[in-house]
């Protein structure tokens, strides 16, 4: 045991843990533009601008916001590097398209983000593995990347508009025979998990869309190790309904793993992980809190035998860090008992069982 606790305070001095994940392509943006010259350029830049900001902290919301016209106002100041390209017509007759793509700097994004009261959400944002569910002609289906290229199409659109890592099954035919699609369209949390052990860790979310009179609707569930979330989205057509749906799913992703701007000071919370047998398990939990954004920093109190005790400081408090953590599937909450038994409940140390 003392040799093994002797592992765990070593560890940290040759073993670095890997940075948390962080989206592709969160600082770019695409926008269509009028033509190359200055006044359609600068436009251009500003819509970009504003949809890096939306991506980059995760609210949509912004056009309100104080302080977001000045913000706006200096967005060339903040541009990277830019590109033109035209886009074929979609349908004959059509115009071709020209776009502009806008690259900005990241430690500009942070300071724009700063002046609304924002942070940069660039790591840490969990990867949504999505089973799609779909009736049509009185026909369900599970969403096919080759037969429904469309919606595959919109769906990976709506979710890199947000900044929301979204992966699809490739419904080859180990899926096709370990899902079916009653599962989907019913919930089945049992056979919807063990199909998507394959992709590895990662939530789950199920979408099940039809059309109701003139809307298409769409109902979602996001499978949490605890419990279900739900949401509903409708439009009058299937890729705006399913664009509605990605856009809840990742605000509701924004409000649990982005820390408050009004948070205040970091609180210290004792964190005791249970279950950290050796190297591979402590690996994953240093990168598991490297991944929150709500810890600002973290150090090693103790270690004996399987656990190690954590100090942690915490953007926005104790119970934000206990909603957090409530979403990661490798951790269950396990009791803990003060060592003084006049402690009132909330000064315990939080203690999970890692699995």
């Amino acid at each position: 045991m003392k040799l093994l606790s002797l592992f765990f305070l070593l560890l940290p001095i040759f073993l670095l843990p890997a940075p948390g994940l962080t989206s592709q392509g969160l600082y770019s943006a695409e926008v269509p533009v009028a033509d190359p010259g200055p006044e359609a350029r600068k436009d251009s830049i500003r819509q970009a601008f504003e949809k890096v900001l939306i991506k980059a902290s995760g609210y949509r919301n912004l056009k309100g916001r104080k302080g977001m016209k000045a913000v706006l106002k200096h967005a060339e100041d903040y541009v990277q590097q830019f590109r033109y390209r035209t886009e074929a017509a979609k349908t004959e007759g059509e115009p071709e398209q020209r776009l502009m793509w806008v690259a900005f700097e990241k430690s500009a994004i942070k300071r724009a983000l700063n002046q609304l009261g924002l942070s940069v959400w660039d790591k840490g944002r969990p990867e949504v593995l999505l089973w799609l569910a779909r009736e049509r002609g009185g026909k369900r289906t599970l969403l096919n990347p080759e037969k429904d290229a469309d919606l595959v199409q919109a769906l990976k659109v709506a979710a890199g508009q947000r900044g929301l890592p979204l992966l699809l099954p490739i419904m080859d035919l180990e899926d096709q025979t370990a899902l079916r699609v009653s599962d989907v369209w019913t919930v089945n949390r049992d056979g919807v998990e063990a199909a998507s052990v394959r992709y590895g860790d990662q939530l789950v979310l199920l979408g099940r869309l039809r059309k109701a009179g003139k809307q298409w609707q769409a109902k979602w569930t996001l499978l949490l190790p605890d419990r279900q979330q739900d949401f509903a989205s409708a439009a009058g057509d299937p890729k705006a309904a399913l664009g509605d749906g990605m856009d809840k799913v990742m605000d509701w992703l924004t409000d649990q793993f982005v820390p408050r701007s009004d948070a205040g000071e970091a609180d210290v919370v004792m964190l005791r992980f249970r279950g950290i047998r050796g190297l591979p398990e402590y690996s994953r939990l240093m990168q598991l809190l490297e991944s929150l954004d709500v810890i600002s920093e973290y150090v090693i109190q103790e270690s004996s035998s399987d656990q190690l005790l954590i100090r942690a400081r915490v953007r926005g408090g104790r119970d934000i860090l206990v909603q957090r953590l409530s979403l990661e599937a490798a951790l269950a909450p396990a009791a803990s008992v003060p060592d003084d038994e006049s402690l009132a409940p909330d000064s315990l140390e939080l203690t999970y069982q890692f699995r």
